[in-house]
């Protein structure tokens, strides 16, 4: 390569100067455009602004009314969290009460619309969160007893069944009502009673999600608890206290570049657990995986806490960046 020399007069070098200096105003100019719909927060991190909670609440109905609930929740849980007295916080908690809706979760839904009426009595889902508050009334007092309710059906199947103990369906619903209750000996009970009078019945949905016949002929109540238990001798290695966060600026547009997940694993059970790992993938809208990272832990002996960490960078816009998950997995 041959190095060439150029002489430059006072005025070429003022012009330069000055389409050098028009050039670095227009580039801050778009890293101003560029930041538009994101605010600084006191830790010095950044934000959605309340343009990007609309957008966010808008995305989440569209969702909502084509039917994909799950998804929608934690961003709207995230713009309430973000503006709790902003209007699409207080249009956030109409959508989340109908996601709610939607899959059944009751008192839930109930407790959002409630709060949406107590917030925003003349908001613009005022007239729809009442028709769905008493919708749900109507379906939570049908589908769910008080204790008043439930102790004096108790009663009087107690005493129907004792004026005829070898009606077997009469037992049946007996026994459903005390494990509704609570009462799982008393209904366990009932169940092996029924079930040596019919054998068959030990196969029957009602009774095989509550009672198991071991191979001994003995019987195991499968209480809550007993459920937890197996549960956790199933997947000894669990994930809690998640967290997501943003970090790292570029240089010229101060936008964060990383996506940052964390949080804690425990070994739940009574054994060693051996290359024990968490796979960790970010997603998209639409269930579209963006990057997926594996965490390596190790050795866990029981009840160990051990913290980790895993940072993103596979994205096309952070800000596209829907939601993670963290699977846990060991050797056996």
């Amino acid at each position: 390569m041959v190095a060439r020399a150029y002489f430059v007069s006072p005025m070429q070098k003022r012009r330069v100067l000055l389409g050098f200096a028009g050039t670095v105003a227009c580039m801050l100019a778009l890293s101003a455009c560029e930041s538009v719909g994101r605010e600084k927060t006191s830790g010095g991190l950044t934000r959605p602004t309340p343009g990007a909670g609309a957008r966010t609440v808008a995305e989440a109905r569209k969702s909502i009314e084509a039917g994909d609930t799950t998804i929608v929740i934690p961003r709207l849980l995230h713009v309430i969290s973000n503006s709790p007295e902003s209007k699409n916080a207080m249009d956030a908690r109409y959508w989340l009460g109908v996601a709610y809706m939607k899959i059944d979760s009751y008192r839930d839904a109930m407790d959002m619309f409630q709060e949406y009426q107590r917030l925003a009595p003349e908001g613009a889902y005022a007239a729809q969160a009442s028709d769905h508050l008493g919708q749900l009334k109507r379906i939570y007092d049908e589908k769910y007893q008080t204790a008043e309710e439930m102790n004096a059906e108790v009663r009087v199947l107690a005493d129907k069944v004792a004026a005829d103990p070898s009606d077997t369906e009469l037992n049946m619903q007996f026994a459903e009502t005390l494990w509704k209750r609570g009462d799982y000996d008393s209904a366990a009970a009932i169940y092996y009673r029924v079930i040596r009078q019919d054998p068959a019945l030990a196969r029957d949905p009602r009774v095989s999600g509550k009672v198991e016949q071991l191979a001994s002929g003995e019987f195991i109540v499968l209480t809550p608890s007993e459920v937890q238990r197996r549960e956790v001798e199933r997947q000894p290695l669990w994930v809690f206290n998640t967290a997501s966060f943003k970090s790292g600026k570029d240089l010229l547009t101060r936008e964060p570049l990383y996506f940052a997940v964390t949080g804690q694993v425990v070994n739940r059970g009574a054994s060693v657990l051996y290359g024990a790992q968490v796979v960790i993938t970010i997603y998209a809208f639409g269930n579209m995986v963006y990057d997926t990272n594996t965490v390596h832990i190790g050795r866990l002996n029981p009840g160990e806490v051990r913290a980790f960490s895993a940072r993103f960078s596979n994205f096309d816009n952070i800000d596209e960046v829907n939601r993670y998950d963290c699977v846990a997995t060991f050797d056996r």
